[in-house]
């Protein structure tokens, strides 16, 4: 059996769920559940985002049949802004990696992301780090101590950034530009301000864009509809 969590389900037929799993030896994949929406089926408590399970299943490599799961540990009991904040992980994992690309450590991050949230005050922070994370192993990170040009960043410097060459040195401050001593706080992941966070979220959705491309984010699309329906 190996580790897993679910990032997503959805019935499938008349008694079963169609579940796309995320697990370090096979990546992101998704099986069968024969018989999980049926009341009394075995897997249909523990077949949660969030929980973490061991599975075997077997079958065609692109669409495999679950054979078995059990919970392998206490769920990840998110809630409110944290629990969104689980599903827009679960969504980036969906959108950024190829099915059956496993990729070293970001299982890890993946569930040390969940643990964190499971605890958070504060989500912004380990938001901004799992994106990072996921761009690193995905080959698509980016240098914080150089420009494109190949100098160092420097604390007096104003710079644009590009998803593709990364920070481009600018003459003086123009709309959208960020700091040079803002960018190499942010190259240590100092977020301990506001201006920094906000810095690092324009950074992240920047460097994300070509990769989640045109579609929105449903956890995003979400939690703007609870926000509005909270402030209304």
């Amino acid at each position: 059996m190996q580790p897993a969590f679910v990032l997503h389900r959805w019935p499938f037929q008349d008694s079963s769920y169609m579940v796309e799993m995320f697990s370090a030896q096979h990546g992101r994949f998704r099986l069968i559940a024969k018989g999980a929406r049926r009341p009394k089926s075995r897997w249909s408590a523990c077949l949660q985002p969030f929980t973490p399970l061991l599975i075997s299943s077997r079958g065609r490599h692109e669409l495999q049949t679950l054979v078995h799961a059990e919970a392998s540990g206490d769920a990840y009991h998110l809630r409110g802004d944290c629990l969104y904040s689980g599903f827009y992980v679960n969504e980036l994992v969906q959108r950024l990696t190829a099915l059956y690309q496993p990729l070293d450590g970001l299982f890890t991050d993946y569930q040390q992301t969940l643990h964190l949230l499971s605890e958070a005050t504060q989500v912004e922070p380990i938001l901004r780090r799992f994106e990072w994370q996921l761009l690193d192993h995905l080959g698509h990170h980016f240098d914080w101590l150089h420009d494109s040009a190949g100098d160092g960043i420097s604390a007096t410097g104003y710079y644009q950034f590009s998803a593709h060459i990364g920070f481009v040195r600018q003459l003086e401050m123009s709309p959208g530009a960020f700091e040079g001593q803002v960018i190499l706080r942010l190259s240590q992941f100092d977020l301990s301000d506001a201006h920094c966070l906000q810095a690092m979220k324009r950074i992240m959705r920047m460097a994300l864009q070509p990769y989640l491309g045109d579609q929105p984010l449903r956890s995003r699309q979400l939690f703007h509809s609870l926000i509005a329906t909270k402030d209304s």
